[in-house]
């Protein structure tokens, strides 16, 4: 498995599926469907590449065009059983409606692309499917409708004209014996060739009852309904014209086989346009996402490589400009074996580690990346291990569960996995923690993975063989113009104001170094009392010198 529904949701990627702008039933499906590309898949990817570049090229320079363009998909159906029982079934007078408003639209979509010219990426033209349309649509007019035509049968048409006679015979008839009921009892009847009689209107009611041409149709508590029956000559137009409309029902039916038999030998065609039309949805719905997040375009390596410039992890540059808060991009250099980033809590060491994620798995299934520049190497696999794990059904405590998932995400990985583990062990007593994070990362160490490792603990990674990153952190903020701003401030309000100075960019570090301390001042910027922070830094200093004459 390439990715975990966790995985993709922690990361993001699942954020970034589901803001995608899909319009048609078939770009649906093909996102849906999309799988990742895996390494040795790079000349297909480079071909996706190009195809989404001229996309967004497209959009860029025609977007009238591109926005007809959306306004016909928003008309598409989903016609894929249609399409499939057609061999099998005759399709209704619907369906055949349904299947002539697609080829329509189909054709609408023809012509845009060709208005468009070259700067439309190849691929995408439908194949022509302008015979069949022409079957349903006899009259040629082009138009979103469809009746079983008289131009489809000349039985039909000659079968449709004699009924068309016979009822009109036959009104003549009715309409005959109506004016001799007025004639006789000056009774009127309505065009539907009844009278209704008002109950205490007697002498009305004594000549509908006594006049022959009536009978009582049906009555309510105020009135009774006559109706003019039909004479000798009429019942037998009325028969005749019922035995037309059997006989035509018939020559109708034959018609819709017909236009199904048409549909069918032209169902393979129909269903790979619809394919070209839902690929093409589902690049326009990318091309638009990379245009509004300012994307770009990864370098693919064929090595196990992910350099990131500038990355950008979207859903938290979201959530900071929603608060009025500036996103700073982070920039990391990742290869084979394991990477730390160090930092205190606070810091932003998660968000880095699933922007790694994110752009991974964002180049993995051929989406252009929030980067200023990006080279990636396709992973394998990509699983990442974050937060609480608790499972309470299995009576786990955190740590447990933490190191149960750990355990199956190394079982599981081969080679070119991306493996991302945010604070190991930290759920236990430090002194452990400290001790299982090292044996972790000496592991990990010359396995043929990337490993990016999270953690708050000193000197895990210290050596020539782990890539040791440091969050920056406060160390550029002015604390004390910020501490004079929050005193008076609600702690929900201060408690934003540090995240927006918090330094979330990475800096590579070489030799030892401890990790930043940023956790007593921001201790002390929110107001805990001056004798326990005072006592916090001894305390510091004191498990410094230890560690140090220990040589830990």
């Amino acid at each position: 498995m390439y990715a975990s529904e966790r995985t993709n949701r922690e990361t993001g990627f699942f954020d970034v599926l589901s803001e995608l702008r899909l319009r048609t039933p078939y770009g649906k499906k093909r996102a849906a469907a999309a799988r990742a590309f895996a390494p040795g898949d790079e000349a297909a990817l480079e071909a996706e590449f190009d195809r989404l570049q001229g996309v967004r090229n497209m959009l860029a320079a025609h977007g009238d065009a591109a926005k007809r363009i959306e306004g016909v998909f928003d008309e598409i159906k989903d016609l894929s059983l249609t399409l499939a029982r057609c061999s099998e079934l005759v399709l209704s007078t619907v369906e055949l409606f349904e299947i002539k408003v697609l080829l329509l639209r189909t054709e609408a979509l023809a012509g845009i692309y060709g208005e468009i010219g070259s700067a439309m990426p190849s691929g995408f033209m439908p194949e022509d499917t302008s015979g069949l349309l022409d079957a349903l649509d006899p009259e040629g007019g082009r138009m979103p409708t469809f009746y079983i035509y008289d131009l489809f049968s000349e039985e039909l048409a000659a079968l449709r004209r004699r009924k068309k006679e016979k009822e009109r015979l036959l009104r003549a008839d009715r309409k005959r014996l109506a004016d001799e009921l007025f004639a006789a009892a000056g009774i009127a009847t309505d065009p539907k060739f009844e009278a209704v009689i008002a109950r205490g209107d007697t002498a009305a009611m004594e000549a509908a009852r006594s006049a022959p041409q009536l009978y009582a149709a049906g009555e309510d508590l105020f009135s009774v309904r006559f109706a003019l029956a039909a004479s000798e000559a009429g019942r037998a137009l009325q028969g005749e014209a019922e035995a037309l409309a059997a006989e035509i029902e018939e020559a109708e039916d034959r018609v819709r086989a017909e236009l199904t038999c048409a549909v069918a030998a032209e169902a393979a065609r129909i269903l790979r346009n619809c394919d070209r039309i839902g690929a093409l949805d589902f690049l326009m719905a990318k091309a638009a996402h990379a245009l509004r997040h300012g994307c770009v375009r990864p370098v693919i390596t064929r090595g196990h490589a992910l350099r990131i410039e500038e990355g950008r992890h979207l859903p938290t540059e979201r959530a900071l400009r929603e608060k009025g808060h500036a996103y700073r991009p982070v920039s990391i250099d990742l290869a084979p074996g394991v990477s730390c980033i160090m930092g205190a809590n606070m810091g932003g060491k998660t968000v880095s580690m699933k922007l790694v994620g994110l752009v991974a798995a964002m180049t993995g299934h051929g989406f252009f990346v929030p980067c200023k520049s990006a080279v990636v190497g396709l992973s394998a696999s990509i699983s990442i291990l974050i937060g609480d794990s608790q499972d309470l059904r299995k009576g786990l405590s955190s740590f447990g569960s933490e190191m149960e998932e750990l355990n199956a995400i190394l079982k599981d990985s081969g080679a070119r996995a991306l493996i991302l583990i945010d604070e190991i062990a930290g759920a236990t007593n430090p002194a452990e923690g400290r001790a299982l994070t090292r044996a972790f990362i000496a592991h990990l160490s010359d396995k043929p993975y990337i490993t990016l490792m999270t953690t708050h603990f000193d000197r895990v990674a210290d050596g020539g063989t782990v890539a040791n990153y440091c969050v920056r952190g406060l160390s550029g903020a002015n604390l004390e113009d910020l501490a004079a701003a929050l005193r008076d401030a609600a702690p929900g309000e201060r408690l934003e104001a540090i995240g927006a100075l918090m330094d979330y960019r990475l800096e590579r570090v070489m030799g030892e170094r401890d990790t930043p301390k940023d956790a007593i001042r921001i201790a002390e910027i929110l107001g805990v009392n001056k004798e326990i922070i005072a006592l916090a830094r001894i305390f510091m200093e004191e498990e410094h010198a230890d560690r140090t004459e220990k040589g830990v």
